[in-house]
């Protein structure tokens, strides 16, 4: 079974193929990177969802109750589990962040089966925080970085994001990749807990683990309470992504400071730079 997204289009950007009784695997290829765009998520990342869902609650009706999903990228060149947003095709989408991207992070990490996410390749930013929206992370040992890199080109961290990253994992974590940028190895992602598994082969050979422990996992879908456990779980996380966002410059509060310090020199409030002292004590 292969089932392709978007619907009907000449090329898939996304496959849903079924490896073993109950397993799906869900495998992005919006090449090069797997950029998550407002198209991608509306017309091949959400529906895709949508169609493992009811795949599932069919064969539950029937009694056919254990799955399980695994989620990679791109398996060309297995480089990209994603490189993100596109932060221009964000800015040009009024409620991109609620309507799009949350609803595809709120969809997956209340997803009813079991998610696991097998980072076949570099993992940055907001394809990051989907594959934190998993249950698992399986990631591949070499070839591979994860990293949250907006502090690097200027964007602000919209606080749903922040919402996953907080609630998935440490503080000295998320200080260290939010405030260095920093480029989490395979190694170092596992010692941060920002992964659960390091898989010491290729990309296919990452995934093929994944799907190994998709396997041992999916019978707690059975009893049909999973989702309902996760939506009480991570009802802070949902609840941040429920809010509307767009994304603020960081260049407009910069130049707002700048100019209140401006004014507060020229105020007498506070030295001149080079040297100086207040004309005007705040005694």
């Amino acid at each position: 079974m292969t089932i392709t997204f978007p619907t009907g289009a000449a090329k898939a950007l996304l496959t849903v193929t079924k490896p073993s009784k109950g397993i799906f695997l869900l495998s992005m290829h919006n090449l090069p990177d797997n950029r998550l765009t407002p198209s991608y998520i509306k017309h091949s990342l959400l529906p895709a969802l949508d169609y493992i869902e009811l795949d599932w609650r069919t064969s539950y009706s029937k009694g056919d109750k254990e799955a399980a999903l695994v989620i990679t990228g791109e398996r060309e060149k297995n480089k990209f589990f994603s490189n993100g947003l596109d932060l221009m095709a964000a800015n040009e989408h009024m409620g991109f962040f609620k309507d799009y991207y949350y609803a595809l992070l709120a969809r997956v990490i209340t997803f009813p089966i079991p998610t696991v996410a097998a980072i076949n390749g570099h993992n940055f930013a907001g394809g990051l925080c989907l594959s934190l929206c998993c249950d698992w992370r399986i990631m591949r040992a070499e070839r591979a970085w994860c990293c949250m890199n907006e502090l690097d080109f200027g964007a602000p961290l919209p606080p749903g994001m922040a919402a996953v990253l907080k609630g998935r994992l440490t503080p000295n974590t998320v200080r260290k990749m939010m405030l260095s940028a920093h480029r989490f190895t395979a190694p170092e992602a596992l010692a941060e807990g920002v992964v659960d598994e390091v898989f010491k082969g290729d990309g296919e050979q990452t995934i093929a683990r994944a799907i190994e422990f998709a396997e041992s996992q999916k019978k707690h879908s059975a009893s049909g309470s999973l989702q309902m456990m996760k939506q009480i779980i991570y009802s802070d996380i949902t609840d941040a992504l429920g809010k509307d966002e767009n994304l603020p410059s960081p260049h407009d509060g910069n130049d707002k400071r700048f100019n209140a310090l401006q004014a507060a020199v020229e105020r007498g409030e506070i030295a001149p730079l080079g040297g100086g002292a207040p004309t005007k004590s705040k005694l």
